[in-house]
């Protein structure tokens, strides 16, 4: 039956004690993690390397595998995918890591059965921080390793960064590929993560490192350690330090070189795209924003057109540190009327700076009561107005919790009436 080894299980507190205090980042090895058995079925079921799963992010073919339909695979990965979901095998992880409410992902975006040949390698990254279908943040990396015959020198050895921008004081520690052990990590801005090249010696050139990988999520995150949504970031290589000025490069130093160059060059072509991707993105955004500032009007009772939109102002009546409109009277116009209000979040008055037909005012709003307000406007027919309004203090809704909202808000127009 598929599932973690009893006596890993029986260690749980000691391993909860190793991952809290490990560095660079909070992470666990552990040898001999799932049943043998059964770890030696997943060996036996592990999918054929296929070229049309071996495609990088240039859509070429590489030296890489994955499987993410790991339910497809065997009856072995069935039974291994239904283990991964129970209340045993989450808890289990939750009591070592210390993060409560592990979620598994059905997608295995990124996950499943990966597959790496000789001479392949994985820049030193971390991973992208957010479920692209759940929107989830993603909280750690399980790897499982299913090599039952593997060297030191041979490289693949998972490596943890603590700073691989700066070679002079980057801390690594490193896990070679060996059967059935388990890494757990903390993935988070700074969990900086890949695994050196894979040097098979001539007769072996047929393994390949094999592996399993799971990714746990959250629905929620401590505010401290979320960042914006983005894709995995990577750090290329840096040049062989073996390498001095008056050197000569033998056939290997030139092959490691070009492999270095093609790799680097790789990825900033993924990067290109994804940037032009990024501002059509942004442009189209941009866009039906200029449509919707141009199609929001203030909510004006009365006889008037408004050309131009209310800038500052969203569809709910909210509005931001800054509202400016304008409104042409079809008829005469004596008064304009205003029914504001401030919320209750902002702790203190609000104090705002209004500009009408050419005059200037203040006016003072008490946190969370309605305020209604009137402006002498003796305007004729067809005179155009410019009403501007300029507050002082502005309200967050995420900031206070329980909201998704994150626009800057000020106070809310809950009715405009022009008097004739």
């Amino acid at each position: 039956m598929p599932g973690i080894d009893p006596t890993v299980v029986a260690r749980a507190d000691e391993l909860a004690e190793r991952f809290r205090t490990a560095l660079p980042f909070r992470h666990v090895a552990i040898p001999d993690f799932l049943d043998r058995a059964f770890c030696r079925r997943l060996l036996d079921e592990f999918p054929d390397f296929e070229k049309r799963h071996a495609l990088n992010e240039m859509g070429e073919v590489g030296g890489k595998a994955v499987r993410m339909d790991v339910r497809e695979l065997s009856d072995g990965y069935r039974a291994l995918d239904a283990y991964l979901q129970t209340p045993q095998f989450l808890g289990f992880v939750s009591r070592v890591t210390g993060i409560p409410d592990l979620l598994y992902d059905p997608d295995y975006v990124g996950g499943g059965t990966h597959e790496n040949r000789d001479g392949q390698s994985l820049d030193v990254h971390v991973d992208f921080n957010y479920h692209p279908r759940t929107r989830w943040h993603r909280r750690l990396n399980l790897i499982v390793y299913l090599n039952p015959h593997w060297e030191t020198p041979w490289g693949g050895a998972l490596e943890l960064h603590s700073s691989p921008w700066d070679e002079a004081r980057d801390e690594v520690c490193a896990f070679p590929p060996a059967f059935n052990s388990c890494v757990i990590f903390e993935t988070s801005e700074t969990s900086w993560h890949g695994f050196s090249q894979i040097r098979l010696p001539e007769g072996q050139e047929r393994l390949s490192r094999k592996s399993f990988a799971i990714y746990l999520y959250t629905r929620e995150r401590p505010p401290e350690q979320t960042a914006p949504p983005h894709a995995t970031i990577y750090v290329p290589e840096a040049m062989p330090r073996h390498l001095r000025a008056g050197c000569a490069l033998d056939g290997s130093d030139v092959q490691d070189l070009t492999r270095r160059f093609s790799r680097m060059r790789t990825q900033l072509r993924y990067l290109y795209d994804r940037e032009r991707h990024f501002g059509a993105q942004i442009q189209a955004l941009e866009r039906a924003l200029d449509e919707m500032r141009a199609s929001q009007r203030l909510p004006l009772q009365g006889y008037a057109t408004q050309p131009g939109g209310a800038l500052g102002l969203w569809p709910d009546q909210w509005a931001g540190s800054q509202l400016q409109t304008r409104f042409v009277p079809t008829r005469a116009v004596r008064k304009l009327k205003l029914e504001l209000w401030s919320p209750a979040q902002l702790g203190l008055e609000q104090s705002l700076q209004i500009e009408l037909g050419g005059r200037s005012y203040t006016q003072a709003l008490r946190p969370g009561l309605r305020t209604p307000v009137e402006f002498a406007l003796p305007v004729r027919a067809g005179n155009e107005v410019t009403l501007s309004i300029r507050a002082a203090r502005t309200w967050t809704p995420a900031a206070t919790g329980g909201s998704d909202d994150h626009r800057a808000l000020a106070y809310r127009i809950l009715g405009a009436e022009l008097e004739h």
